[in-house]
């Protein structure tokens, strides 16, 4: 396993450092090669070519590229935290499972942990305004970014889990909303929050009535969020037949009572686009100068150890370089 010193350094030895990441990845649905090499604020996403290219002519693999700029009031970076906080922000803006297959930072290669998706996933022929949402992002404070990213890596993990844990997926689903609900919704309990948050940042409401929006996701709330957490409840088969139905829900019943239960796929949704439209509500600061992301990452992955030797800054360090016992 390898590390990154992260030592600090005197005062004479402060500089500037840069360094090269890439991240390799691959994703559920696939980005028309129309948009070719896709750059928001300083990343850039490249799609790799795949075993499988014959089959069709947009790929699943794809190369996110930054340089890592190590300020030097800060003297510490992140990078692979960094990597992931804007892969999860992909996930939800692009509205698709993402595996990480491996990191590269200056020709170092470092393997990640890894999930499967399906290869042959669904083709994206448009794509949202990925610079102009990462432009809301960067204008966020620094609290409301932090609680927008750890939706994300929530929401991220959620998609992740379809298919292999519908049950878990829509648990973390309405935690996605809860990073924000909780603090930002209005009402008298947390419920009343999460309902409020959603209706108030969707886009589009016209599929449903008031009512029936506020009824269906209170059965979320109630019946999958807090049935999953207080009794260990499994996602009700309705939900997966209203998927295979493309419906928003099926009317069956559980336990002699009869009830609405939306479908996965759908609360999915609803929760993207519940997210995506409250980054829309935040003001640009075309002025401001720091970097949202890069400073969330620092407050990752920095633990204090001592070192057998003396260790050059930034340079490659392994365990055997620190007292560990």
């Amino acid at each position: 396993m390898f590390f990154y010193s992260t030592l600090e350094l005197a005062a004479s030895e402060i500089v500037e450092v840069s360094m090269e990441v890439k991240v390799l990845f691959r994703a559920s649905k696939r980005i028309h090669p129309k948009f070719g090499n896709v750059v928001f604020g300083k990343y850039t996403i490249e799609p790799l070519p795949t075993e499988d290219s014959f089959s069709t002519s947009a790929t699943n693999k794809y190369l996110l590229r930054f340089d890592d700029e190590i300020r030097a009031e800060e003297r510490r970076s992140n990078p692979e935290k960094e990597a992931r906080l804007i892969l999860s922000y992909l996930s939800l803006a692009l509205g698709t499972k993402l595996d990480f297959d491996s990191l590269m930072i200056n020709s170092v290669n470092t393997p990640l942990g890894a999930t499967h998706t399906n290869r042959n996933g669904e083709l994206l022929e448009e794509l949202p305004p990925l610079d102009i949402l990462y432009n809301k992002l960067q204008g966020a404070d620094i609290d409301a970014a932090r609680q927008f990213l750890r939706a994300c890596e929530v929401y991220r993990t959620a998609v992740n889990a379809l298919g292999q844990n519908n049950t878990l997926s829509y648990f973390l689903l309405t935690v996605a909303i809860e990073c924000l609900s909780n603090v930002l919704g209005q009402g008298d309990g947390k419920c009343d929050k999460f309902i409020d948050f959603i209706l108030k940042h969707l886009p589009d409401r016209s599929e449903l009535s008031e009512e029936d929006w506020r009824e269906l996701l209170k059965e979320v709330y109630y019946h999958h969020r807090s049935g999953f957490t207080h009794g260990g409840k499994e996602l009700p088969e309705a939900s997966d037949l209203a998927d295979r139905l493309n419906r928003i829900y099926v009317r069956n019943f559980i336990d002699g009572k009869e009830i609405r239960t939306p479908g996965l796929k759908w609360f999915a949704s609803v929760v993207r686009q519940a997210l995506l439209g409250y980054l829309m509500t935040i003001a640009n600061d075309p002025d401001r100068a720091i970097d949202v992301v890069k400073d969330l990452s620092l407050e990752h992955g920095a633990v204090q150890l001592k070192a057998k030797r003396d260790i050059q800054a930034f340079s490659i360090v392994t365990e055997q370089d620190f007292e560990l016992d």
